[in-house]
């Protein structure tokens, strides 16, 4: 029988090694297949307000992204993923998740091309042309998809998730973090399903940012949420122990993320879906139509057709939504419902917020917050506290 000659044998063992690691696979580079179905253009406004033009000629098949994908995983099982963002235009973040990904058995992701240099818009479109185009190839369960990232990458994750929380199941941000923007109903939606870890370093400059501000905030409005401040760290991605225990935790909540997409299943996606904005438009009214009924649920039902009149109103969904909010106004059970049920969950929001800010040092953001709280709701206890606090901040100012 004839041999290969040797220096075949060579370059078949090293392109076996570069596809796998002592028999588990590793990460290999894939290259985008068509541009993302995701509302990519809602999600960067969170980012960076309004959004500029992608560059001319940007093309979603030339975007890759690292992948890797558990031995043995067939097509139709539904899987978790770990998507990470790197604040460097190089991926990052597998030796770290690395640990998690094969015990648990979960893909791992991270964009080439997507760090902090680039322009919000693009890079928020990036990071979703790869998360979509992996839940196109993979029956990826929203339910357990982790959005991650460190330094200016947690600040993506957060605006991403926040944005879109029907996509994931948690928001694991490292040393970074952004705040949920948007309409009343992404905080209800991030309140119901996201779990979010805060995670800094002893010695990261962000400390204060994610143990003062953040974590105390999301726990006041009633986020599932805990922090990680990881001994002798600094500004640095922790080992695959520490993600360990903030995976598991995580995942502890997976029931009731299952629960929340079965209760309401036109708020929540399946593997298969991506949702383009008029799909998700009119799923939403559906879903806040049948809210309204719920005498419990009324202002989450509002606060939905707010949105979706906000963020689609000139869309047949927005203009349906506008309509309700109208008719609305003339129905005393709902207007009496929504009083009492919106004034206690702008008390709530507002009050978090005020005192984050003056917990961070923001004193003027601290004053803006209980100044709106004291207008509207003056001549109450609660605008009378709220207006004490403004002169309180005011006098600590000086």
């Amino acid at each position: 029988m004839r041999s290969f000659p040797r220096f075949c044998c060579v370059a078949i063992v090293l392109a076996f090694l570069a596809t796998t690691v002592f028999g588990q696979p590793a990460p290999v580079e894939r290259k985008v297949a068509a541009p993302t179905r995701l509302d990519w253009q809602f999600a960067a406004r969170g980012v960076g307000g309004k959004v500029a033009p992608l560059p001319a000629g940007y093309d979603s098949s030339k975007q890759k992204y690292q992948l890797y994908v558990p031995k043995g995983l067939a097509k139709d099982k539904a899987v978790g993923l770990i998507l990470f963002i790197s604040p460097g235009d190089g991926p990052q973040g597998w030796k770290n998740w690395q640990k998690v990904c094969e015990k648990e058995g979960l893909l791992f992701a991270c964009p080439y091309g997507a760090g902090n240099a680039i322009a919000p818009g693009l890079r928020t479109r990036i990071i979703l042309d790869v998360l979509d185009d992996i839940r196109r190839q993979y029956k990826i369960d929203p339910d357990q998809t982790y959005l991650t990232g460190f330094s200016g990458g947690g600040r993506m994750a957060c605006a991403i998730g926040f944005a879109l929380p029907e996509y994931f199941g948690g928001v694991l941000p490292i040393c970074g973090t952004n705040t949920i923007s948007g309409t009343t109903y992404l905080r209800h939606r991030v309140e119901d399903r996201l779990s979010v870890a805060f995670i800094t370093g002893e010695k990261d400059t962000n400390r204060k940012e994610n143990e003062d501000v953040m974590t105390p905030w999301f726990k006041e409005i009633g986020v599932r949420t805990k922090l990680w401040v990881v001994l002798k760290m600094g500004h640095a991605v922790p080992s695959g122990d520490v993600l360990a225990e903030v995976y598991a935790w995580a995942a502890e909540d997976l029931k009731r993320r299952r629960e929340d997409a079965k209760a309401r299943p036109k708020l929540a996606v399946t593997p298969e879906e991506g949702l383009s904005g008029d799909e998700q438009a009119k799923r939403l009214v559906d879903a806040a139509a049948a809210d309204i009924k719920v005498a419990a649920r009324t202002w989450r039902a509002i606060a939905i057709f707010q949105g979706v009149a906000q963020r689609w109103g000139t869309t047949q969904a927005g203009k349906q939504a506008q309509a309700v909010l109208k008719d609305a106004l003339e129905n005393k059970t709902i207007l009496e419902r929504v009083s009492d049920q919106g004034a206690r969950d702008e008390i709530k929001s507002i009050s978090a917020q005020a005192r984050a800010m003056e917990r961070f040092g923001n004193i003027p953001k601290a004053i803006e917050a209980w100044t709106l709280l004291a207008n509207n709701y003056d001549g109450t206890p609660i605008g009378d506290q709220a207006l004490e606090n403004v002169r309180r901040l005011k006098r600590k100012g000086k």
